[in-house]
């Protein structure tokens, strides 16, 4: 249960009922067209290098980032497409629009529960600050934590009472790392999530529930609980509310 980096404890809890940190940031209710599903899945916007490459002098050799806002409907159909930049890079942001708009498709990981009708997916993208090697791109796109220090509810879902669900004795479970990219960008938050189980007792599905800060990581612990949990007597419809602390402790 714990992961070493950069000088830093990485802990993820089990228990259900762990006390979340003092301030109490604005929660924000994901439902209909109200979502983000950055880091939910794969964002496949072709390939930059043939739309960026002629703007390449504007990216300064990465000194300088495209902050790109895109609207995903339900298909995974991109059909909006927003851009944050300099003055210099306007001209780079309106040809990648045209090209997320022409061909920019968002894939969701297998397993996950999400009730959305339009979300956003936000990314940046930078060029190398060095010369690529043969086969290696120029631009790389990145995605961060949208929403951070913010409450997300996830839709309506009733949590079952404690009587209609899994325990976590019912459960054959093994120890998890912190997400890796969660722990490089400093994410802490108390996570809320609801598993359910195939008739072979592997993780069939993961609904976010509640995430005390950012969608992402409460979309990176479902990630955890398909590889980390399996049903001991299956089958079994009642699901597992796993509630994870992830937290960032110093090293003692």
């Amino acid at each position: 249960m714990i992961a070493i980096l950069r000088g830093l404890a990485a802990i993820a809890t089990l228990a259900a009922g762990c006390q979340v940190a003092a301030q109490e940031p604005r929660e924000v209710i994901f439902e209909g067209e109200t979502f983000d599903v950055t880091g939910a899945g794969v964002l496949d916007l072709g390939i930059l290098d043939d739309v960026l490459m002629p703007h390449r002098s504007a990216f300064r050799q990465g000194r300088e980032r495209l902050g790109v806002d895109l609207t995903i409907g339900a298909d995974g159909v991109v059909q909006g497409c927003r851009f944050d930049a300099l003055s210099t890079l306007q001209a780079a942001g309106r040809a990648l629009c045209e090209q997320a708009l022409r061909l920019g498709r968002f894939r969701q990981y297998p397993g996950l529960v999400l009730d959305y009708t339009r979300a956003t997916y936000r990314l940046s993208i930078r060029s190398r600050k060095d010369k690529p090697t043969k086969g290696e791109a120029t631009f790389r796109a990145s995605i961060g934590y949208p929403l951070e220090r913010q409450q997300v509810l996830f839709g309506t879902y009733p949590t079952p009472p404690e009587n209609e669900r899994l325990n976590l004795a019912d459960l054959d479970h093994r120890s998890m790392s912190y997400p890796r990219e969660a722990l490089e960008n400093a994410i802490e938050a108390r996570v809320v999530v609801a598993i359910s189980f195939d008739a072979q007792g592997a993780v069939a599905s993961c609904r976010p529930v509640r995430s005390s800060n950012t969608a992402r990581i409460a979309y990176d612990t479902c990630i955890a609980a398909q590889r980390a949990f399996a049903l001991r007597n299956p089958p079994d419809a009642r699901p597992y509310v796993w509630v994870a602390q992830w937290v960032l402790a110093d090293n003692p």
